[in-house]
């Protein structure tokens, strides 16, 4: 499988016929090099033609060149040697390379436009029903709960029971949003669920991947991703990494946004002076040139009024559909677009594009999601290239062993250490999570003495877990430490510590740590326990 590098404006224009082709040359670029036009044309059931266009929008003369481009790109990659003459070594060596090409190109897919849409419904103060299907997915949604409600987000439901979530559509108030994140997009639960809440005019969010789904055509705002659907006789443990990895971009450029752009909402609470100040930094408002022409104009007496908004909620507008924009200005789309066209321009998105680059120009502060997302692509590229591949595989070793293991982990770092364990009973390995501190302290007391302990915790309070370790080290058992805390007293306890690169991230006191590091050494683990699973189509 190969990356292509595809600017965010190419990705935009693709159709979704498109869109199938590109999924496709990703998932098999091997073979694809060996096909003719017309043979690809077979196998992606769409035209030729629709495959030369595919080709040009991506910058080649035809399909003769994307093949060649594709396989310059995998000579540079290294990924054009003989599976046959390669060892495990280069085998694990693919998976994580797949890894983390499907969090680069998860990451080109997270638009501003979709975050500000987000934005505007958190800020709304909206009931936000989130849809549990059990299994993997379930950590997902609870990773995204409780992040919300760290972050101070009231009126989040999370609900497990099918029939207990269609009678609640059935009687939640209008502008209700519904969350739903599928792995294929395809399972019949959820998608029941999105057809109710469309029916009773609820808006949708869905999380899926990239391939066309049913899941996502019902939904109001749509993340994609990249994944390798994957089974073990019947057990589904794809991976979610990137999903992880979407739900903490909406959440961590959310907080950003806040704090970076002052937009007062109808019925926030009191803030801390210190928190006031900064997420209201006090400004001499700025003039934009649009604004200042716009004044010379003939405008009619809502128009004038349209401007005088828009020049004294220039960046707010940033972060405004259309829709939630005539909301606030008691006015229709047509007026909007019509004031708009006043200006010079072809419409509100244009609007946003010229404020965006005045305030740029004037340097106005404006946040901008695609410089947090590239830092943080970038830190988890530092994570796994940090990561000592031979003390991943002894601690691989350790969990298939066959020995008694005991995975723990609380608050969010509970949410991978049942991660693991729901892969690791999927893949035949039997363990125990273990979430409560007091149960952790008597268990280490008592267990055998051949017994394996996997303690998850980013806290900075390792003090707590100090005597525990202690305890275990002097008892004789094995212990693997995964912390974000490179200080922590535990390392020299353990037997084995691997340390991430997650920030610690604070909101109002309550710890947000992202853990995204965490799910990456856990995803690396599960290639190394299960390099030969198969593989199914989404």
């Amino acid at each position: 499988m190969i990356l292509l590098r595809l600017s965010d404006q190419i990705i935009k224009s693709l159709s979704r016929p498109e869109l199938a082709i590109l999924k496709y040359a990703y998932e098999n670029t091997e073979a694809l090099l060996k096909m003719s036009i017309k043979e690809l044309s077979g196998h992606v059931d769409y035209s030729p033609a629709t495959i030369l266009r595919f080709c040009k929008k991506l910058g080649y003369s035809g399909f003769s060149e994307f093949k060649y481009a594709l396989r310059a790109e995998i000579r540079e990659r290294g990924a054009q040697e003989s599976a046959a003459n390669v060892g495990h070594a280069f085998s694990i060596g693919m998976s994580i390379d797949t890894m983390r090409s499907n969090l680069e190109a998860t990451a080109k897919l997270v638009h501003e436009e979709q975050l500000e849409q987000v934005f505007s419904y958190l800020d709304s103060g909206c009931p936000i029903l989130l849809w549990s299907p059990g299994g993997l997915t379930s950590v997902a949604v609870e990773y995204l709960e409780k992040l919300l409600l760290s972050i101070g987000r009231q009126e989040v439901y999370l609900i497990g029971s099918i029939k207990m979530f269609q009678h609640i559509l059935h009687s939640r108030p209008r502008g209700s949003l519904l969350v739903l994140i599928s792995t294929s997009g395809r399972y019949p639960a959820t998608i029941r669920l999105g057809k109710i809440a469309q029916a009773n005019s609820l808006l949708i969010l869905s999380v899926t991947p990239y391939t066309s789904n049913e899941v996502a055509e019902l939904s109001d705002i749509n993340f994609r991703f990249f994944t390798d659907q994957r089974e073990n006789l019947g057990a589904e443990f794809t991976s979610r990494l990137p999903i992880f990895f979407v739900i903490n971009t909406i959440i961590q450029c959310y907080l950003r946004y806040k704090t970076e752009v002052c937009v007062p909402q109808d019925g926030d609470g009191p803030h801390r002076k210190e928190e006031a100040a900064v997420l209201c930094p006090p400004k001499e408002a700025t003039v934009l040139p649009l604004f200042a022409n716009a004044r010379q104009l003939k405008l009619t007496e809502t128009e004038k009024e349209i401007l005088a908004w828009f020049e004294a909620n220039g960046t707010a507008a940033l972060h405004m559909n259309l829709r939630d924009l005539c909301a606030v200005l008691y006015t229709s789309n047509a007026t909007i677009v019509r004031f708009c066209q006043k200006l010079g321009l072809s419409g509100y998105n244009d609007l946003k594009y010229q404020i965006r680059s005045e305030l740029h120009e004037c340097q106005e502060a404006s946040f901008s999601p695609d410089g947090y997302i590239s830092h943080t692509v970038a830190q988890l590229k530092d994570t796994i290239l940090s990561l000592d591949l031979g003390q991943m595989e002894k601690i691989a070793e350790l969990l298939t062993s066959g020995r008694p293991l005991y995975i723990y982990g609380t608050n969010l770092s509970a949410l991978p250490a049942r991660y693991l364990q729901i892969v690791l009973h999927s893949l035949d390995y039997p363990c125990i999570l273990i979430e409560w501190d007091s149960l952790l302290d008597g268990l280490v007391q008592n267990i055998h003495s051949s017994a394996i302990l996997l303690v998850i915790t980013a806290s900075a309070h390792a003090e707590r877990y100090l005597k525990t370790f202690q305890t275990a080290k002097e008892r004789g058992l094995t212990t693997i430490l995964l912390t974000s805390d490179h200080s922590s007293p535990i390392i020299p306890c353990s037997t084995i510590a691997v340390c991430t690169n997650d920030p610690k991230e604070e909101f109002r006191h309550i710890d947000i740590n992202p853990r995204i590091g965490f799910f990456i050494v856990i995803q690396i683990l599960i290639e190394l326990i299960a390099p030969s699973t198969h593989k199914k189509g989404p």
